[in-house]
Parts: C-alpha cells; structure tokens; sequence
C-alpha cells in the first residue's frame, strides 16, 4: 500500500455561505476562492455544483496528461478543446450518482509528420491521468462529522 501524506496543496477547506452555497479555498496556494452551490431550486445556482466540479477535473487532468504526454514526446499540437458530458441516474438503491463520463478532447498535431507519435501519445496518456484513474478504481472515501470547536451552538 502507498503511503501518501497530504500537501498544502491537496486540501480544500469548505465554507459554508447559505443553504447549498460553499466557499472553497485551497489552504497553501495562491488560488482565489471558488464558489459552489447546487442549482435551483434547491440552491440559488451561484456556481458550479459537484457534478460539474467533478466534470471539470476529470476534463482538466485528462487534457493536462494529454499535453504532458505530447510535450514529452516533442510532438506540438493545436490548442485542445474538450467537452465532458456526463451522466446522471438513480443506482440501484435509488440514488442519484454520476453513471458516466464521456470526454472528447479535439487536438491535431501542427505537423502532419507527427502523425504516428500524436496517435502514440493519445493510445497511452490515460493510463497516467491522476484523477480520471482514481476515479475509475474508486477513490476510498472517509468521513468524519464533528463539532465545530470555534463557533458557539445555536
């Protein structure tokens, strides 16, 4: 088993603003903070909700591992544009979850020459991308509630 201690950078920190509305801020970094909420009529739709936050990291790391895999393979493309769709349904015990992810990435490489080491590249930067992989292999998740020590109960 991989022994793994958290950066600074690895933590997100939940504020809650009202109802379904958090600020995220990411302890360590020079990131400014990110608003997410739930879209009406639950929440008052103020930023993007967890479907599309998981939407967008999953795009994001697909397309940084994409890129990385080409620059290092020395082979330029053009500027990438990639969608993920996603879907959402009941589980079996009648819960809503994320059932799939589709993500189409559009990349050419600029010289036609690369051709062969392009469709290389995109035939083995899957397997590299962090968090489509754990993802796919189920991120073990646990959770704590407890007191909130520095603000005095209601």
């Amino acid at each position: 088993m991989v022994e793994s201690v958290p950066a600074p950078q690895d933590q997100a920190d939940l504020e809650q603003v009202e109802k379904y509305e958090f600020t995220v801020r990411f302890p360590g970094s020079l990131h400014p903070p990110l608003v997410v909420d739930e879209p009406a009529p639950v929440g008052a739709n103020r930023g993007p909700d967890p479907v599309q936050v998981l939407a967008a990291a999953v795009g994001h790391c697909m397309s940084s591992t994409l890129f990385n895999t080409l620059e290092r393979a020395h082979v330029p493309s053009t500027p990438f544009h990639t969608t993920v769709r996603t879907e959402v349904g009941l589980n079996a015990n009648g819960r809503r979850r994320v059932l799939s992810m589709a993500l189409t990435i559009e990349a050419a490489p600029v010289n036609e020459n690369d051709r062969e080491r392009f469709q290389h590249c995109v035939s083995i930067f899957e397997d590299f991308c962090t968090v489509s992989g754990a993802v796919r292999e189920g991120v073990k998740i646990s959770a704590a509630v407890r007191p909130r020590l520095d603000i005095p109960p209601a």
